[in-house]
This record gives structure tokens, sequence and C-alpha cells, in this order.
């Protein structure tokens, strides 16, 4: 079973729409959610078979679940295609159809519809300005006898037509323009409240691409290639380049689609093998604790890395914040994190970093300079023209399943 296939047209303006869906304020603050739904958008775009779009298959390709995992147990597609519903039609409250498209996904199944304004969503019919008065197709009004009282005149009359027209005139002119302005008002205050542009506006004004500086951790196999050493005789070898931790991967995946949804362009970098004359000509973006450019770069903030895996405060010696134990072999059940966005004095360039303790504060972290809703929780009492300001937080957050739950501000400084 297949749908009618869309156009190449057709299917620009469905990846547009979905864009502008992902960046609301509906979705942002959800990444299953914006998942689940760019998953079932670009399955019918690909024209796959739709018999094949089952729950199972969702939480393979989209929750990373195994093939054969309990659906009876585990309800997250579900789950999250009944939040996709909720949200879409908050969208839809909020939004206008002008690029002539809904796309909707109704109860009962988790492929989506294309809802094309043509045909389910006819026009409403605009509002008819009032005919221009004629006063000689008026219809003929009787004139009095002379025996008559009625004291009516024609020409009066006709000029009271007139007057009614020009006034209705002006009322809808004055509709029309008031609507205009709560429109424009409305747009204003929206830009306004957009606390992740206003988060990343000095690298979204750059007309540079920027730089996304990713860690390579240090990892070891034997010599012999084995799974394990073959013995005293055999040596450790060192494997500079050759991982990257999953935190740090979910991290860059965020970025990278909170810049392409911009349109905002951006390159990736390894740690290991960034050239560091580019640090010194576009804004950019280091993510982990591990990546060897973080601690240069925050050697004179305020809240800083320390190497006991600490964050420490310069202002207050005997403030810190730690992981359990168990961070320093990846196995813990909460993080704490850094972000800090700021004007480098080494290289006068706008920099962000983004980095846990252990994997699961990087993650975090990402999240949170992604979300609209994490962002308004953290700036309610910001100072006014925080955005043009160099800001720095303290996050922490906690292990749940295999995702970190909502980062709590613990700390903040602006400067």
């Amino acid at each position: 079973m297949k749908k009618e296939p869309l156009s190449k047209e057709q299917k620009k303006v469905v990846l547009e729409q979905l864009s502008h869906i992902l960046e609301s304020e509906f979705f942002r603050g959800s990444h299953r959610c914006c998942h689940f739904l760019e998953y079932s958008v670009r399955y019918l775009l690909d024209e796959r078979p739709l018999e094949e779009l089952k729950e199972r298959i969702i939480g393979a390709e989209v929750f990373n679940k195994a093939i054969d995992y309990d659906t009876a147990q585990d309800s997250i597609v579900r789950v999250t295609a009944n939040e996709v519903r909720k949200r879409l039609a908050q969208f839809y409250a909020h939004n206008s159809l002008d690029d002539g498209l809904a796309i909707d996904l109704q109860p009962g199944t988790y492929a989506v519809d294309f809802l094309w304004k043509a045909e389910e969503h006819p026009a409403a019919a605009k509002p008819q300005s009032p005919p221009e008065v004629n006063e000689a197709s008026l219809p003929p009004i009787a004139l009095a006898s002379p025996g008559s009282v009625s004291g009516k005149d024609p020409q009066r009359s006709g000029r009271r037509w007139s007057i009614a027209a020009v006034i209705l005139l002006a009322v809808v002119g004055l509709i029309t323009s008031a609507t205009t302005w709560i429109q424009q008002k409305k747009h204003s205050a929206a830009q306004k409240q957009d606390l992740v542009a206003r988060f990343w506006s000095p690298f979204l004004k750059d007309p540079q691409a920027v730089l996304i500086c990713i860690s390579q951790p240090l990892a070891y196999r034997p010599l012999s290639n084995s799974n394990s050493p073959l013995g005293p005789k055999d040596k450790m070898v060192p494997l500079p380049n050759a991982f990257v931790g999953l935190g740090d991967a979910r991290a860059l995946a965020d970025l990278s689609r909170l810049f392409s949804t911009r349109k905002k362009d951006w390159e990736l970098f390894a740690a290991n093998t960034t050239p560091s004359q580019t640090l010194f000509d576009r804004p950019s973006v280091f993510i982990g604790d591990s990546n060897i450019w973080t601690p240069q770069l925050m050697d004179n903030l305020r809240f800083y890395f320390s190497p006991e895996k600490l964050i420490l405060d310069r202002s207050k010696p005997n403030v810190r914040w730690t992981s359990p134990a168990g961070a320093f072999d990846w196995n813990t059940n909460e993080d704490y994190a850094i972000v800090a966005r700021f004007t480098s004095p080494r290289t006068a360039q706008p920099v962000v970093v983004v980095a846990g303790i252990s994997y699961v504060g990087t993650e975090a972290a990402a999240q949170f300079v992604t979300s609209q809703e994490f962002l308004s929780e953290a700036l309610h009492d910001a100072p006014e023209n925080w955005e043009n300001k160099n800001i720095e937080f303290v996050l922490h957050t906690k292990l749940l399943g295999d995702s970190p739950s909502r980062p709590n501000v613990v700390a903040s400084y602006y400067w």
C-alpha cells in the first residue's frame, strides 16, 4: 500500500513545513517527538511501503530498541505518537497554513498525512468591500403627494446612502489595519521569545560557517588485535582517532540539527586534528570535557573542570560539583555539566562549550542549549540584554534509562 507520490516541489514544501514545526516551541523541548515526526515524514517522502511502518520497526529505527523487543511491555512508540498528535494540534492552533500544507497524524496510524490547503483547507472567503453606491441605480422613491406629510427628500436619501458606504469602508479599513498591527506585534513578540535564537545570535548572525569541534577519547587495543591480551608479551596500542563517545555523538546530533534547521552552515572537526588557526577565524562550539581545546579556552572562566573530574568555582574555592565515583568508568546515574557562551580573549570569536564530567552531562548540556523550554527556565531571572553578555551555567542531571533527565541549573554567572 502506497500513497500517491509527491512531486519534487511538494516534497520541498513538506520539508520546509517540517522544519517550522520542529523549530516551534511545541516541539523543541521533546527530542523524542522531533525524532518520531521527522522519521514518519521522511518515511513517506522516501516512498517506503506503509504496511511495514509498524510499532516494532519504529522502536528499532527511532528509539534504538532491539528488533525483538517486547512492545507490550515497552510503550515508547505509542506514547510518543500520542504526544506528537497533541503537539501538532497545539502547533496548528497557533499557526496559520501559510505554506498551504498541514502535517497530521491520525489516531491508529504511525504514518503522517499531508493535508494540502487547496484540498483539505479551502481558503476562507475574504470579506468583501461594500459595493460602491451609484445613486442612479437606487430604486426610485415615491414622491409625496401634495396632501402628504411624508417630507422625505430623494436627494437627501441618496446622500445618506453614500455617507453610510464611506463610513463602512472606513470601518473595514480600520479593522484591516488593526488586524495587521496585531499580527506584526505577535510576530515581534514571538521573535523576542525565541530564546534559542537569542542564545545563539552571535553564531547565527556571523556569515561564516560554525565550527563544531568534537572530543576524541584516547582508547587502547591489544597489539595482537584480539578481544583480550594474549599474555604478558602482548602490548596495548593507543588509538587516538578511533572513537567518539556516545554522549558526544548525541550532542553533535542535537547541535547539527539546530544549525541545519536554522539554515546555518556548520563544519565538523575532530579535536585531535583541528588546526589551531581554525579557531581564530570563526565561531566555534566545543563538545566534551575530554576535548583538548576545552580546558585551554576555559582557563579564565569562573566555572571550570579540574584534572580530578570536578567542576570548581574560582570565586568560591570551597564549592565543587562532582559525579559519583562511577563517572570515571562511565557508569553513573547522575552528572554535572558546564554550558559556557563567551567571546574568547584569545581568538576574539564567539565560543560555546557544552561539556559534562561524563557523557551523561555532555548530552544534557547539548539538550539544554537547543531547547526553548530549558532555556526559558534558566533565563527567567537573567539580566537585561543578556544575549550580548558572556554566560556560564552549571547543570545537574540524572540518568533515566539511557537518556539524561531534565537538566537543572545549579549555578549561573553573567559578565
